[in-house]
């Protein structure tokens, strides 16, 4: 089993356990119906067939020997008790070839809308557009904060992918395409390679042109024509965004986002009690984050902000902690708030094996690249040097056990360091005790003190 969540490692379920979760998902049921539904009397070639000829009616060329995807679940061991996230989805999927046309379209609409909102934003100073691409504008709102009183609540959807009606989809995802449409001036949008742009006139030749009813036209289609398999049987979603479609992040994002925008201009205005704590909201699709001292007050306007299908479960059980995708989160006792890289797999009871032994197959570059990466995340979320320096001198000892050489693992720390000026601007406090050699020493200490632990 894979966890995706959690860095794409290889894991195993006991086959039992996995069985009760998946015929528990299957037969989920709401009032207003089951989520998946059996379709023994559906052709799954008429169903191919389909999918091609929609897909071939925009230009697209649709997927070679495709086939209809399959149900499964890939265990989040994070949570406790472990729960499961179900992906319907393969990479020969009769859909894909749409899907991924969809989510060039969405992601452009996506910065389309941002900006949108941040416009109107930039004159009333009230945050309507949470929804974030990583944390990197989080840690930056985050070290303004000097609040004693800050408290953080921190929840996800858990059913926004399986109960979502998709009517309610729809009705979201419509809203955004006739606004966006409207304020571009322009009924069309143009698709080159993968290249998006509004095409007022309908002028291009050189990509595929699309109408906006022709989007709300590849949604709909999309949401109805959600077919998998499961045990030798055929399914149909009837609720909820199928995960495992290119398009499916884009689609719950963005119908949150609407959902979001829809709930500020209507109830709240400059003056509200939540008007400035809005900016301190961030979602990453299904994850909400919000940190204010009126955090009881944002928790219940969220009951009216969202569908009613929706949960959002808490999952910070401190009002001072929490984990926020791959950061940590601290609300200290003098007001200010401190960040530090999360992993998810630190709190597994297991090892897991992150990185590539130097001895593998893989290209030895490949792991001095991940290693470069890791400290360039691991700067961007910690806002103490101590927390900074930690996480650094684990990684740098994780290499060496499995067998980098200290030289090689030495020169990618210091060239990393020479390369990324704003690590030693960033630290400046600590760079400033310390003589101008402090670069070459600070990573030889480094070294010394993984190997020595």
């Amino acid at each position: 089993m894979v966890d995706k969540a959690s860095g794409n490692y290889a894991k195993t379920t006991c086959k039992q356990l996995y069985l009760q979760f998946m015929e528990k998902e299957l037969n989920t049921q709401s009032t207003d119906g089951k989520t998946y539904e059996i379709k023994d009397q559906a052709d799954p070639v008429n169903i191919k067939i389909n999918h091609e000829k929609f897909t071939r009616s925009f230009g697209i060329p649709p997927q070679t020997e495709g086939n209809l995807p399959k149900i499964y679940g890939i265990p989040k061991m994070h949570k406790n008790p472990i729960k499961f996230r179900f992906i319907t989805g393969a990479h020969d999927s009769t859909l894909k070839p749409l899907s991924v046309e969809l989510q060039r379209i969405l992601r452009f609409l996506h910065g389309h809308f941002r900006r949108y909102c941040n416009n109107i934003t930039s004159h009333d100073k009230i945050n309507r557009f949470f929804s974030i691409q990583n944390t990197f504008r989080v840690v930056q709102q985050l070290s303004t904060i000097q609040n004693k009183n800050s408290k953080i609540f921190c929840a996800d959807f858990s059913s926004l992918f399986t109960n979502l009606p998709h009517d309610v989809v729809k009705e979201k995802i419509y809203y955004l395409f006739d606004l966006m449409f409207k304020n571009a001036g322009s009924d069309y949008i143009v698709v080159q390679g993968t290249n998006v742009k509004y095409d007022r006139n309908n002028s291009n030749t050189s990509g595929r042109s699309y109408h906006k009813n022709d989007l709300k036209g590849i949604v709909d289609f999309i949401l109805r024509n959600s077919f998998a398999y499961y045990g030798g049987k055929l399914y149909q979603q009837r609720r909820g965004i199928p995960q495992g479609n290119n398009a499916s992040p884009q689609i719950a994002d963005l119908t949150l986002a609407v959902m979001e925008y829809q709930y500020i201009r209507n109830n709240i205005r400059i003056g509200h009690t939540l008007s400035f704590s809005l900016n301190r909201t961030f979602r990453y699709i299904d994850d909400l984050f919000h940190i204010s001292d009126k955090t009881d007050e944002f928790m219940r306007i969220t009951t009216d902000m969202y569908h009613h299908s929706l949960t959002l479960e808490q999952t910070n059980t401190s009002p001072k902690e929490s984990a926020f995708l791959d950061m940590s989160v601290t609300v200290t006792n003098t007001g200010k708030v401190q960040t530090s890289l999360y992993n998810k797999t630190d709190d597994y009871s297991f090892s897991v094996v992150r990185y590539p032994h130097y001895e593998s197959n893989i290209p030895i570059s490949m792991g001095l690249n991940t290693l470069h990466g890791e400290i360039i995340r691991i700067f961007r979320n910690c806002s103490l040097f101590e927390h900074f320096l930690e996480r650094t001198r684990q990684l740098a000892h994780y290499f060496l056990q499995i067998q980098y050489p200290k030289e090689i693992v030495y020169s990618r720390l210091y060239s990393t360091l020479n390369r990324t000026p704003a690590i030693s601007l960033k630290y400046a406090l600590f760079i400033a005790l310390h003589s101008t050699l402090v670069k070459p020493l600070f990573f030889t200490s480094l070294i010394l003190s993984a190997k020595e632990n």
